[in-house]
Parts: C-alpha cells; sequence; structure tokens
C-alpha cells in the first residue's frame, strides 16, 4: 500500500483484503450489478456497517473509519454501494430514525441489505428539490444519478412534502435503469416510481437530506483523491522506469514540471480532505464548509493529475488495457457526483457571505 492513508489501524487492513481479493485487474471488470465482494466487506471485515452504530449491529466507528475504507476501494479500482449505502444513507437515517425503528442499519450492518437514498430529481444531480408525490400509501415520481441505484435492495425517497418513504426495490411500480455513465461500476441509476408502495420513515427532512448529501460528497471526495494518488504513483514510476533516448523519461524537464505538478495538486487536496474528514469525524460546527471545500479542491485536484497522468504514460495511457484509464473514469464520475467542484464553490462562497 502506498500514498493515501487515513487510519493507521484500519487502512493496512483494507489494503491488504482488497489487495487480495479484488485487484485493479478484476475490479475493472465489474459492471452494473451488484460486486460479489459486498458480502465479504459486510462480513469479513465489517466495512459496511463502520458508521452503525454497536447497540444496531455495526462497528460504531466514525467517519475518519469509513474514509479509510474508501480510500483502498477506490485505490483498488472497486465500486460498490460503500459511499451510497454505508454513509449516505446511514447518514441519514442515523439522523431522521435514530433508534433505528425501521432496523435498515441493522440489517445493512448485519445482512448486507443495500439501502440507497434517491435524493435528485435534476438533470445535474445537484439539486435537492423534491417533486415526488406521496398520498400515505404509495409514491410516484422520477430519480436520477442513484449512486448505486443498480445494487440498491431499498430506496430512501424524498417527496414534495419533505418526507422521506422506503421504497422496495422489487415492488410493483418501481423501475430501475442502469444509466450509460463513464463508470459503469459505480451502478448509476434512473429510477421511475408509479403509485410504488412506500413507507414513511420520517418528516421534515429536508436538513438531514442536506447532511447526508454533503457526507456524500466529502466521500466522493476521499474517493477522487485515492483514485488519483494512485495514478500519481503509476505515472511516477512509469516515468522512472521508461527509457527513451537512453535516458529515463522522468529526466526530462517537461516530464518533470508534469510531475511535481501533480505532486502539489496531490498535496493541497490531501490537506483539505484530511481537515474535512476530521472535522466531520469530531461533528464540529464548520465539517460542513469544509466538506465543500475538500470537494471542490479534491475534484478538480484529481482531474489535473489524471490528465497529466495520462499524457505521462504517452500512448499507454490512452487505451483501455492499462490501469490509468479506469481511473481516469472513476474520478470523471466521483468528481460529478454529489455536487461539482463548480457547486461546491458556490457553497462555500455562501457560506463565508460572498457573491
Amino acid at each position: 500500500m502506498a500514498g493515501l492513508m487515513l487510519s493507521a489501524e484500519l487502512s493496512p487492513v483494507f489494503a491488504r483484503f482488497l489487495d487480495q481479493r479484488s485487484p485493479v485487474e478484476v475490479s475493472r471488470l465489474a459492471g452494473a450489478a451488484r460486486p460479489e465482494l459486498w458480502a465479504g466487506l459486510v462480513e469479513e471485515v465489517g466495512a459496511a456497517g463502520l458508521l452503525v452504530e454497536d447497540e444496531h449491529g455495526g462497528q460504531g466507528a466514525t467517519l475518519t473509519e469509513l474514509a479509510a475504507a474508501v480510500a483502498e476501494t477506490s485505490r483498488c479500482g472497486w465500486s460498490g454501494p460503500l459511499v451510497a449505502a454505508s454513509g449516505v444513507a446511514v447518514t441519514l437515517l442515523r439522523l431522521v430514525d435514530p433508534a433505528d425503528a425501521t432496523g435498515l442499519r441493522r440489517a445493512l450492518a448485519e445482512q448486507g441489505r443495500i439501502v440507497v437514498p434517491a435524493l435528485h430529481e435534476d438533470g445535474a444531480g445537484v439539486a435537492l428539490d423534491a417533486t415526488a408525490r406521496w398520498d400515505g400509501r404509495t409514491v410516484s415520481g422520477r430519480r436520477t444519478f442513484v449512486d448505486s441505484g443498480t445494487h440498491a435492495d431499498t430506496f430512501l425517497v424524498t417527496t414534495s412534502g419533505a418526507d422521506l418513504v422506503l421504497v422496495d426495490a422489487t415492488a410493483p411500480g418501481v423501475r430501475v435503469t442502469a444509466m450509460e455513465a463513464v463508470d459503469p461500476g459505480r451502478g448509476l441509476a434512473l429510477l421511475d416510481l408509479d403509485a410504488a408502495p412506500a413507507v414513511l420513515v420520517a418528516g421534515g427532512v429536508t436538513d438531514a437530506v442536506r447532511d447526508a448529501w454533503l457526507t456524500g460528497a466529502l466521500l466522493t471526495a476521499v474517493d477522487a483523491l485515492a483514485a488519483a494518488d494512485r495514478a500519481f504513483h503509476l505515472a511516477r514510476d512509469y516515468a522512472v522506469d521508461r527509457v527513451q533516448f537512453g535516458r529515463p523519461v522522468a529526466s526530462f524537464q517537461s516530464v518533470k514540471h508534469k510531475l511535481v505538478d501533480m505532486y502539489a495538486e496531490l498535496e493541497t487536496a490531501t490537506s483539505a480532505v484530511l481537515a474535512a474528514v476530521s472535522a466531520a469525524a469530531e461533528g464540529t460546527d464548520d465539517w460542513r464548509f469544509a466538506a465543500s471545500a475538500a470537494k471542490a479542491r479534491a475534484g478538480d485536484a484529481a482531474m489535473v493529475v489524471l490528465r497529466e497522468a495520462v499524457q505521462v504514460h504517452g500512448g499507454i495511457g490512452f487505451t483501455w488495457e492499462h490501469e490509468i484509464s479506469h481511473h481516469f473514469r472513476r474520478v470523471t464520475t466521483a468528481r460529478a457526483l454529489y455536487g461539482t467542484p463548480t457547486a461546491h464553490r458556490a457553497l462555500v462562497a455562501e457560506e463565508r457571505g460572498v457573491r
């Protein structure tokens, strides 16, 4: 394991598990179907229930530990519901259903039930406004950019009345369509609901939904940063080993500049992400500001690093066969999910009173 480490205790554990069970050459073959390794993350290392409280069958850990797991899955190129279910859904349920009356957190931690929030209706996957209609028994509407939607057993859907309802993925009136995504393993989906049976979880959930969404933004910042860190190490090692005109490519000034620029981007992004993860884990007053700042910085930095990493590799970097292409697709998707850098810069500006 090299590069980004968020937990001195757990990062090596997750790294060994993923290196053995789903190295990049295995991970990159995944499609939109539920990944087989999910069961292992639930039963063998307990990653799925990290944020679930001890009394509800989970690990009782903080966002730092979950971020460590997300970083290692990203480094190995594994895509699954760790962010959407173990991060966003659990955060939302802890806020609106603290006693776990629904049993969803216990089911996720102990049985691996994949509970996924469906929060967006817009074409960019940014707005949290809801128009879905709930009549007390059924819900109708459409959701876009549902993270891990093709993996889900259950959806958490917000309604026009600021209610949160529970919808079974196999219920009548529910149609899940895989989106044509840059990163197919992410399981992005369109969710169409036509008088689908639904159960009320809680009302007045606007603030809780915003906090859960920001948790997703922070975890996808970790995801993008870890993939970029992996890409930087691949590019650096390739430049050192690749010989052209009788000398290592890394000795050429233009390549040196690229590597230094990539390193600088990673360092500033790492600082922002580590600060935000720490603030979120401790629940400080400024954690929301820090999460948006981290997503903005990491999203932009990761794209710079991936583009330059492709350039350092030359022609092979553009091919499907090389690992770099997988990380490029992953970063492109993670950068856009749970708010683009542009959207989060606007939130940062608003928080600081800048117009």
